[in-house]
């Protein structure tokens, strides 16, 4: 909002022409100062009766305030804020972190770190509007539901919504319960104040799926919503003798066509569902080659052993693990966009999830996976599973692969950068003076 002078001198112009003497009283308006630098391109001009050579003023790039509590070393979300800082950062915008002091300054680009009250998301987000005024941000994106800000990127997708998709698969009592838990009951009030028919802030939704449901519980206004799905990193595919080395790195047998899920959580993204699909299938034996289901991420394995399943625990090398499989398949109860799906395409795997992933969007049903409706259709899952497995073992493997990997590759990190700026600055021309918009 203030420009940044080339010389205290040229804080004040006279309405005068350049020739005549200059009055410090006499000022123009912000608007008009480059058209006046303009004119004055080639000429000396006065201020306070001496002649002076023509100064070029910069005006100072905007301020965005990025907003989230907390910090993990290994977050999908922070990795993403840390991306998009950047990014603004060689443009020349001014970045800061409103947080709650986990995340170290020396991991954050630009170093600006504001530290406010780790207490209730009500008094977090007192605290945010606060600071903007104090810091003069000119625009606030955040990851955390705080009513007030510029830009919400809903990449948790909607807590309403999810609550009611517990609250049809649980027991009442349990359903009650869990409505009357503080935390929910104010992440709900949050959203219900953030999303109402009134507010002002432009919403990024990470999927047609998440858009539609904060219009269908909110009647929130259409034209604030904006769909920006997410990106992943793209990865060289391996040659068939990489691929073959990594298998037998992980214990994977020849001839044996390995299932791929991805993710902690395992009761929200359908872990048992998946091993009793893969049971049904090994009990049919509609084939003799055997698929094994070969599970990445933390969680509690010991509830649920069974012969068809091999647990690796967290992954660092992910690329060797999606190269070294066959079939990615997550049954989902909710997710906004599993990223874990679409580095499976880029890999070069085909999907089976369900239309409770946001990034079911993407596949094209027979080309790039499967769509299960029903989270819980173990028979659904199992006859998709052995649909794929006969296409997988036949001359088409390739094809498929190389469908697969085309239509996640569209999908890039940079891709969502550009247009996820495009609308923050969308939204700081229409607060900025015109000098200093985007």
């Amino acid at each position: 909002m203030r420009p940044i002078a080339a010389s205290n001198q040229a804080k004040s112009f006279s309405k005068k022409s350049p020739s005549s003497q200059c009055n410090s009283s006499d000022k123009i308006p912000l608007a008009h100062l480059q058209k006046r630098i303009k004119l004055m391109a080639h000429e000396n001009f006065c201020i306070k009766g001496k002649p002076q050579p023509s100064v070029e003023v910069q005006l100072e790039k905007p301020s965005i305030g990025f907003v989230r509590r907390g910090y993990s070393a290994t977050g999908g979300a922070e990795a993403y804020l840390k991306r998009l800082a950047e990014g603004l950062l060689e443009r020349g915008y001014r970045v800061l972190l409103l947080g709650t002091g986990e995340w170290p300054s020396e991991l954050w680009p630009g170093g600006e770190v504001i530290v406010l009250p780790n207490s209730s998301l009500h008094f977090f987000s007192k605290a945010v509007l606060e600071c903007k005024k104090k810091e003069k941000i000119d625009l606030l994106f955040s990851l955390e539901r705080v009513p007030g800000v510029d830009i919400f990127r809903a990449g948790d997708g909607l807590h309403t919504a999810w609550l009611e998709s517990r609250k049809k698969r649980e027991h009442a009592w349990k359903s009650l319960l869990s409505s009357w838990m503080p935390r929910h009951r104010e992440i709900v009030r949050m959203e219900r104040e953030l999303f109402s028919p009134q507010s002002a802030t432009v919403v990024i939704a990470n999927s047609a799926m998440v858009a539609q449901e904060i219009r269908e519980h909110f009647s929130f206004p259409q034209q604030q919503l904006k769909v920006i799905p997410n990106g992943v990193p793209l990865f060289d595919p391996l040659s068939s003798k990489e691929r073959d080395a990594a298998r037998e790195v992980l214990g994977m047998k020849k001839g044996e066509l390995a299932l791929l899920f991805v993710g902690s959580g395992w009761k929200r993204k359908g872990v048992e569902v998946a091993i009793r699909a893969v049971e049904q299938l090994a009990l049919e034996g509609k084939s003799d080659s055997k698929m094994q289901l070969w599970v990445a991420g933390k969680g509690p394995s010991h509830q649920y052993r069974s012969k068809v399943v091999h647990f690796l625990g967290p992954v660092k090398k992910m690329e060797l693990l999606y190269a070294a499989s066959d079939l990615f398949i997550l049954p989902t109860l909710y997710d906004p966009f599993a990223n874990a799906t679409l580095e499976a395409l880029v890999m070069g795997l085909p999907v089976i999830t369900t239309s409770a992933n946001g990034c079911s969007e993407l596949i094209e049903e027979g080309v790039h996976g499967s769509v299960i409706q029903d989270p819980n259709n173990v028979q659904a899952f199992s006859v998709a599973l052995a649909w794929w497995k006969k296409r997988l073992l036949s001359q088409e493997a390739l094809q498929i692969r190389d469908a697969c990997r085309k239509r996640g590759a569209s999908f890039t990190m940079e891709r969502n950068l550009n247009q996820t700026i495009e609308v923050m600055d969308e939204v700081l021309a229409k607060h900025l003076p015109e000098e200093r918009s985007p």
